[in-house]
């Protein structure tokens, strides 16, 4: 198993918290959380994808004769996964959200049962019972794409695979704003250009050269692209447009990752449950949003408020959000040596 890097699993931590925040929030629609969400979907999904480039590591997959073996483990890694929670949680989704009534489990009250079925196969966001999923097919399809390319123009042709990726980039994006390719295979393509960031940031050193001075520059530019690109959902595949879309989503990654380095050295009990977050980040995003259901419904029933009144409440939003956090894991912690379980905790 490679090396784990501290302020990697720190970063991933922290983000997946905002990953949460933003699912249980997304009811409530006071100024704060508005400026808040804006801020928190602009740089959280592209964080994901820029940290696989930059995580990517050429000398072990690149070539022809290793490129069988990193696909192989993209799927014991992510579509294995995919397709474990999606089928596990499909039919506790029907049972207490369509048979029994139980409202909190409806996030999408347009999906019928039959479209959340196929969409298990389809595997786009909104079609499936656990939206958040989206992301680990496009995930797995934006590393060979990326990997696939590297390995055939990276060293040979390094300015024909720009333009190749560039070309990607613009592909999947104007192809998202027609239609939704199967597996996010369209928001694999749009985000070649984030991959190619994190792959860039490692090469040249960008972390380090940061100064001060570089953070104020990037929190400006993070500021503007949220005041004129509003709200970013790439499961939506709501871009914006897409220079600032990519100039919003790197600025707030080099943040978050600068701040990461700077703050993962520090001692206390914060600190180390962001990195377990981080190293959990797997099964934090499979398992959190079940979680949101479960706790929208039991507070529910407690208070006999409608889940409507209860849903947009700030208290309630904080409290799911840390039950989010903390209860997958511990579920981790204690259990995730166990058959199923294993192929999403480390």
């Amino acid at each position: 198993m490679a090396e784990r890097i501290d302020w990697v699993d720190f970063a991933k931590g922290f983000v997946m918290v905002t990953v949460i925040f933003g699912h249980a929030a997304v009811y409530n629609h006071e100024r704060f959380f508005d400026v808040f969400l804006m801020a928190v979907y602009e740089f959280h999904m592209p964080f994901f994808f820029i940290m696989a480039g930059f995580l990517l590591n050429f000398e072990k997959w690149g070539g022809a004769e290793n490129y069988k073996a990193f696909a192989t483990k993209l799927v014991k890694r992510l579509l294995v996964p995919y397709y474990l929670a999606e089928i596990l949680w499909y039919p506790i989704w029907f049972l207490a959200g369509h048979i029994m009534g139980h409202e909190a489990y409806i996030r999408n009250e347009s999906l019928t049962p039959l479209n959340a079925l196929l969409g298990i196969f389809i595997g786009n966001g909104n079609l499936l019972a656990l939206v958040p999923l989206w992301f680990l097919p496009a995930l797995f399809f934006s590393e060979l794409i990326f990997l696939k390319v590297h390995n055939r123009f990276g060293k040979a042709a390094p300015e024909i695979f720009l333009l190749i990726i560039f070309g990607l980039t613009h592909l999947g994006y104007l192809i998202g704003k027609i239609f939704f390719l199967p597996l996010s295979l369209d928001v694999a393509l749009t985000v070649q250009g984030f991959l190619l960031a994190g792959v860039l940031i490692r090469k040249y050193n960008v972390l380090e050269r940061l100064t001060r001075r570089h953070w104020l520059i990037l929190l400006n530019v993070f500021a503007l692209v949220l005041l004129f690109n509003g709200k970013i959902s790439m499961n939506a595949r709501n871009y914006g447009e897409l220079f600032l879309f990519y100039l919003g989503g790197i600025s707030g990654t080099l943040l978050v990752m600068k701040f990461s380095i700077w703050i993962s050295n520090v001692d206390g009990k914060f600190c180390a449950l962001m990195k377990y977050c981080g190293r959990q980040s797997l099964f934090v995003m499979t398992a959190h949003l079940i979680i949101v259901f479960v706790a929208y419904d039991l507070i529910e029933n407690f208070t006999g408020l409608p889940f409507k009144i209860i849903r947009p409440l700030p208290e309630v939003i904080f409290s799911i959000t840390l039950l989010g956090l903390l209860i997958p894991l511990l579920i981790a912690k204690k259990f995730g040596r166990l058959p199923v379980l294993k192929y999403f905790c480390v």
